[in-house]
């Protein structure tokens, strides 16, 4: 299983604005520079974490991004959920009409079991757990 550039680079995106966190505004710009990612792939990410309700912008010539809630209070499962939906490595665990083997299916378990690790893998863990270095 990969996890996705969105959730990545949003991730990286998030935490670089933690370590702002009440020091005041983030330019998209300088995050995309430090992370070596596209800025316009950043705004794309912007955009759903914005809508989202986890951060903030203001524009102008000193406008910038900032974290709209304490990063101690933002788990990373939420993050995942927002940019990614959700933890089923396959369709059938969150669709089970798709798939006709539904009952019989012998691996169907092994996937529910993988997503179950991978939510708790991330449960514990908040903004401030990923520190910037």
């Amino acid at each position: 299983m990969k996890v996705s550039s969105r959730f990545r680079y949003g991730l990286r995106l998030l935490v670089d604005l933690a370590a702002s966190y009440g020091k005041g505004l983030v330019l998209l710009k300088d995050i995309a520079e430090c992370e070596r990612i596209s800025k316009k792939y950043l705004e794309q990410i912007v955009i759903t974490l914005r809508t989202a309700g986890l951060i903030g912008a203001t524009r102008g010539s000193k406008g910038g991004y900032f974290l709209i809630k304490d990063p101690r209070k933002i788990k990373i499962t939420a993050i995942y959920k927002i940019l990614e939906g959700s933890f089923a490595p396959v369709d059938c665990l969150d669709n089970p009409k798709v798939c006709t083997l539904i009952r019989t299916c012998s691996t169907r378990k092994l996937w529910a079991k993988l997503a179950e690790c991978i939510e708790e893998t991330f449960a514990g863990q908040t903004l401030v757990d990923l520190p910037k270095k």
